[in-house]
């Protein structure tokens, strides 16, 4: 297991290097990428429930890059009905006191959103309570694997088992840093390219 000098070394490294951890991307880029990320992300912070065109947003910056997984999340909101649901679902889990149970009302296999695993449900929480949630990410998983801080359940996708002890991990990263969730997540998620792949999930 990576030492607390050592963890505060990779996140003071891979930090600046976020969203855009290449050699051509210079800090400068980043860091004005970073300030307007947390600007847009200012607008749910503490919110109690969220209107649909917000959710939609979350959505599309969670899967920009992830068009099934995108279409997948939308689906959940897609008509009265379904966003009705989602809007309860929503405001269930931000007033949840416990973290998994705030995970569960949102997770479609619990009778939270369809289509939604933890990916986009921990957006939802990590946008509106960042001080307390991250965002559950596989790229994230990797650094904390390469930094001996978490072992996932499985060498596939993130599953509800593995939330609450990778919430607690990146927890006491940002302990040890001083720095906050947010800050520990893109560190993560910057430095998963030098960390090893993790196995696919067998089948």
């Amino acid at each position: 297991m990576a030492s607390d000098r050592e963890v505060r070394k990779f996140v003071r490294q891979w930090r600046k290097r976020y969203p855009m951890p290449v050699d051509w991307a210079d800090d400068r880029a980043n860091k004005q990428y970073r300030r307007s990320e947390s600007a847009w992300l200012a607008q749910f912070l503490g919110a109690s429930v969220l209107k649909r065109r917000q959710v939609n947003a979350l959505i599309q910056w969670r899967f920009a890059d992830q068009a099934d997984l995108r279409a997948q999340a939308l689906h959940g909101i897609d008509g009265p009905a379904a966003w009705g649901h989602a809007r309860r679902c929503i405001k269930k889990a931000l007033a949840e006191a416990s973290s998994t149970g705030a995970l569960d009302h949102l997770l479609g296999e619990h009778g939270g959103v369809p289509g939604w695993g933890p990916a986009m449900a921990s957006v939802v929480l990590a946008a509106c309570r960042p001080h307390t949630y991250t965002v559950a990410d596989r790229r994230a998983v990797r650094s904390l694997v390469a930094l001996g801080r978490f072992s996932p359940h499985s060498g596939g996708e993130f599953v509800r088992a593995d939330w609450y002890p990778y919430l607690s991990a990146c927890r006491e990263i940002a302990e040890i840093c001083g720095v906050p969730l947010r800050t520990v997540d893109q560190a993560l998620w910057a430095g998963a390219d030098a960390a090893p792949e993790l196995p696919k999930k067998p089948g």
